[in-house]
């Protein structure tokens, strides 16, 4: 660096010119038009993938708050336009709170249930609010439209629910001379579930009287099913027994 006492301030007033450096190109209109087609690109990319997302976010809210909703509420929402809702627990939701209300309406839990299943055909629960509106509308007969939603609750949710067991299992019994063998040896099938878990057997037990009483052989049926295993297989013995087995192996 130059000595400070030996600088001369006329040179250092005087423009500056550094030998040799280009000066600075300006951008050309095609390049600043393409940079900013290509932020706008960017932008535009970015809505296509938030937008989805917050339209998903905004029907699982619309959803929440139904859950939440009083009668009157409920009621007024079943009287909107959601014809078109691609939303299929919001449509569900709706088809339960249709048979909820004090006044129910089974016409609009009817046209809900049938979008849930049009949007998710793996509504179990939406598929068995149809086999029974079918049944309603044909005068308490069960058809075979109410059969074909009951086959298809079972297909989509054999053993996922209980509730849904324990249903599916109360409608074949009071429907029985209009289910086919089929369709009663599979409620059977899975309502032995009911006997492993959760707390069913004053269930089951309301369940075999009321077959007993209208001449249904639920014992037969019920010790036809192949079920894995038994009472005697998940006792503590079988359990402690298992066990010990693991721990010599």
């Amino acid at each position: 660096m130059a000595d400070s006492t030996s600088f001369n301030p006329l040179v250092a007033k005087g423009p500056v010119v550094v030998v040799g450096a280009r000066p600075p190109r300006e951008k050309s209109r095609a390049k600043r038009a393409g940079g900013y087609f290509a932020w706008i690109g960017l932008m535009a990319g970015g809505v296509a993938v938030i937008a989805p997302l917050s339209h998903f976010t905004l029907q699982e809210a619309e959803t929440l708050m139904l859950l939440q909703a009083d009668d009157a509420a409920a009621a007024r929402a079943l009287e909107q336009d959601w014809s078109h809702s691609a939303s299929p627990d919001y449509v569900e939701t709706l088809s339960e709170l249709g048979l909820r209300i004090p006044v129910v309406d089974t016409g609009s839990a009817y046209v809900a249930a049938k979008r849930a299943t049009q949007l998710d055909p793996s509504r179990a629960s939406a598929w068995a609010t149809l086999a029974y509106l079918e049944t309603k509308r044909a005068s308490g007969k069960v058809n075979s439209a109410a059969l074909d939603a009951l086959t298809k609750s079972m297909d989509a949710c054999p053993l996922c629910s209980e509730e849904l067991i324990g249903w599916r299992l109360n409608f074949v019994l009071s429907n029985w001379a209009s289910v086919p063998e089929p369709l009663r040896r599979r409620a059977f099938e899975h309502a032995d579930l009911l006997r492993w878990i959760g707390s069913n057997a004053e269930f089951l037990a309301e369940m075999r009287i009321k077959a007993r009483q209208s001449g249904i052989p639920f014992d037969a049926y019920r010790a036809a099913v192949n079920t894995p295993a038994r009472t005697w297989d998940i006792g503590p013995a079988p359990q402690s027994k298992a066990a010990k087995a693991a721990q010599t192996t």
